[in-house]
């Protein structure tokens, strides 16, 4: 058996899958730390109490809602050789140092550059709710970032130790013991595009010195990208996606690991925050797929997927995380292409919370009359059957 839980991850995303068959257990993304301490941490201690080892981290990208909580996991979870929660076979993660040649920059250290550095250390991470939850988010005050805490602990990091992106002209496919992971981005430009945009912003504040050894400055100065909320205004927009759709720019989503997990005869599409234009480039040589499940990428967001993109994905499972704060997704434009098109097949769409959209949803007809179920507020295991029986 195949399962899937979405957790309650605010505006964030967190997902573990599990197989029995042949035991086997992944984590994409964390959410905040308090996803990880109310929701995450108990099921990791049961699936070890039952024999299982987490194969496979992924931490799509640095952003605060997918990374936060995985910060609290590996935090307390120790060294590798001595896993206090869980053991980890495997982690995804692109970080500086797989990005910038160790020698980039100059060599010397100035006092203007360290108190930089001390700026950006302790802003850390985004906080949500900071305001009404003080002290909510400790491990983002702690200055810890991922790279640290998996270099650290000695973790097999992007197969060996981080140095190494994901993604590019990096790996491809991760086969594991129990399954089979096809890398789909990010692409060489988008982390190209990334390494750009972040050495021009730590530039602009006057930093000077070697870019190197710098991960935690990376991640948290990546979490505090300022994306253009454009899309809001068109939230609740009745036109159709393709009248509606404006592509995403902002190179950290750009950078979203996205990936497909096949175990045995199933397959299940994790977009991550990943760009649309991507998504289709990488799919598209293997023409429209219906896969056992899929994850929509960045919430639901107009801006992540597109005409061309559901053109060439389905599923009887979407999962779309997120309680809607920040920025009013789900975009029901999404949400009415993705049930309006034929299928000889029903179609469930699991929202881990309930938002406008998800209740707009509830009441609509498709307009092909194909048929479609919502389950809000999905935050147990969801089975998932393979599609060889549709």
């Amino acid at each position: 058996m195949i399962q899937i839980k979405s957790y309650p991850a605010k505006n964030g995303d967190a997902f573990l899958v599990k197989a029995s068959a042949n035991p086997f257990a992944m984590l994409i993304d964390g959410g905040y730390a308090d996803t990880f301490k109310r929701h995450i941490r108990s099921d990791l201690e049961n699936l070890a109490a039952s024999g299982y080892a987490l194969d496979l981290v992924v931490a799509t990208h640095v952003d605060a809602d997918h990374i936060s909580g995985l910060l609290s996991f590996f935090s307390l979870n120790g060294p590798d050789q001595a896993p206090a929660i869980i053991p980890v076979r495997q982690v995804l993660h692109n970080s500086l140092r797989g990005l910038v040649a160790p020698g980039e920059g100059q060599t010397a250290i100035r006092p203007d550059d360290l108190a930089i550095l001390r700026e950006i250390r302790l802003r850390g991470y985004p906080l949500p709710d900071a305001a009404n939850n003080p002290g909510q988010e400790i491990s983002a005050r702690q200055g810890n970032s991922l790279a640290q805490l998996l270099r650290d602990g000695g973790y097999q990091w992007n197969t060996h130790d981080g140095a190494i992106s994901i993604g590019g002209d990096g790996l491809v496919d991760l086969r594991l013991p129990h399954a089979n992971i096809k890398i789909l981005g990010p692409n060489k430009m988008r982390l190209e595009g990334l390494k750009r945009w972040w050495t021009s912003e730590i530039r602009q504040m006057g930093f000077v010195g070697a870019l190197k050894d710098l991960d935690d400055v990376f991640e948290f100065l990546c979490a505090h990208e300022v994306v253009d909320p454009g899309e809001q205004l068109l939230a609740w927009s009745d036109a159709d996606l393709a009248a509606a759709y404006f592509p995403d720019k902002s190179v950290t989503n750009g950078s979203s690991i996205s990936l497909i997990v096949e175990i045995g005869s199933r397959r299940l599409l994790f977009l991550g925050d990943s760009w649309a234009e991507d998504s289709v480039i990488a799919l598209a040589p293997n023409g429209p797929t219906i896969f056992d499940a899929v994850k929509i990428a960045h919430h639901g967001s107009l801006r992540n997927t597109s005409p061309d993109l559901l053109a060439l994905v389905d599923s009887p499972h979407f999962f779309i995380s997120t309680n809607g704060d920040g920025h009013d997704h789900p975009d029901f434009a999404v949400l009415k292409a993705i049930v309006d098109r034929p299928a000889a097949f029903c179609r469930t769409l699991h929202f881990n919370y309930s938002t406008p959209a998800s209740r707009r949803l509830k009441t609509y007809q498709s307009d092909t009359g194909a048929d479609f179920v919502v389950e809000e507020n999905q935050t147990d295991w969801v089975a998932i059957n393979s599609t060889n029986a549709i």
